[in-house]
């Protein structure tokens, strides 16, 4: 006999079908769909998530990932593997040996290859842009010493800080409760795609923000191609005015010496309209627009100047370690403005796991 299904349903989840004006019959019903669509997404997918168990001299660290592919190639956290003496990958077919093929600090992800001589199970990523707000998603993690657990939320918006924290790109802040080993597990949509991957836990892991699908995958292809994310520069410093919680102005405050930016014709107190064909309303448009161009492309700029829209065309290069405007991975373009630093340490409640799990 199998054992009964349990999961993680937060609260808001709950208050949201209270909130409704339905028959508690119907509300019941609801409550009775929602479970069964959540079984059937874990069950489908719990197969392709794995704990990561990385050994550090005496110590061990675990979290959660995934497979890709079917050639054992795992997605997980750069922070859980970065100092990984050993790494083990356990799922619900047996544990395997790894080894690491590429990370990324800034996006915090890393890939790993299993060794293995079967054919992996593995999750595929959602098409499209972006995940609406009140959307569910159906997480598959591994918490503390426990079996595959899925957990259950709702998506509550995208951000691109969160207090001091910066995010390289915007993040999907999500309403789901997240126990130690369970970060860099998969959020699946109930079609049963990855939407996104849980990077950061905050208020004792009550919710969380995740990186979304997109962003992944921008991620996946580089380190596959090139062993590391190749990040744009455009040589372009950009400010806003007013709050960046509403529409508002961005404007190009600097242009750096000897960039795209530069020569491009575009110049110091321009007003951003729109970059590659979207429209441009916050410094996190900027910034997301930043993330997702490839290098070596054409990024297209429309801008206001004296109240005439102009348009530009700019190819941006690679940052590289010795650019004057910042490190490696740092966007195309530099945010200057005082509300927007960088926060000195690590993320919020970003604990990985160690000891006994």
């Amino acid at each position: 006999m199998k054992p009964a299904l349990t999961f993680k349903l937060s609260l808001s989840a709950i208050l949201l079908f209270w909130s409704s004006a339905i028959p508690c019959l119907a509300w019941q019903e609801s409550i009775t769909a929602l479970g069964s669509e959540v079984s059937r997404v874990f069950g489908t997918a719990r197969n392709a998530a794995v704990r990561v168990r990385v050994r550090h001299d005496s110590t061990e660290t675990v979290g959660s990932g995934f497979f890709i592919d079917a050639n054992g190639t795992v997605l997980t956290l750069s922070d859980l593997v970065s100092q990984g003496q050993e790494i083990r990958v356990e799922s619900e077919r047996g544990v395997l040996p790894a080894v690491l093929l590429g990370q990324d600090s800034r996006s915090g992800l890393a890939l790993l290859r299993a060794q293995t001589s079967r054919a992996t199970p593995f999750l595929r990523f959602a098409s499209g842009t972006g995940v609406a707000p009140g959307s569910f998603v159906v997480g598959v993690g591994y918490p503390f010493n426990l079996s595959a657990s899925p957990i259950v939320g709702v998506v509550l918006g995208a951000d691109r800080q969160f207090q001091d924290r910066l995010f390289c790109v915007s993040h999907l802040r999500v309403d789901i409760t997240v126990s130690p080993g369970e970060l860099g597990a998969p959020l699946l949509n109930l079609q049963g795609l990855v939407v996104g991957v849980v990077t950061m836990v905050v208020n004792e892991g009550r919710w969380a923000y995740a990186l979304p699908g997109r962003a992944a995958t921008r991620v996946i292809a580089d380190v596959r191609q090139y062993g590391r994310v190749r990040y744009t520069w455009a040589g372009v410093g950009v400010a806003r005015v007013g709050d960046d919680r509403t529409p508002s102005t961005v404007i190009i405050t600097r242009l750096f010496p000897n960039s795209a930016g530069k020569e491009s014709g575009l110049q110091e107190g321009d007003r951003l309209v729109r970059i590659n064909g979207k429209p441009v309303h916050h410094l996190s448009d900027v910034v997301d627009a930043s993330f997702y161009a490839p290098v070596g492309q054409p990024m297209t700029v429309a801008v206001s100047r004296n109240g005439k829209i102009r348009r530009f065309s700019l190819l941006a290069g690679e940052r590289t370690a010795d650019n004057p405007a910042g490190s490696p991975g740092s966007p195309s373009v530099t945010l200057e403005t005082s509300s927007m630093k960088p926060a000195p340490g690590g993320p919020v409640e970003k604990t990985i796991g160690a000891g006994p799990n």
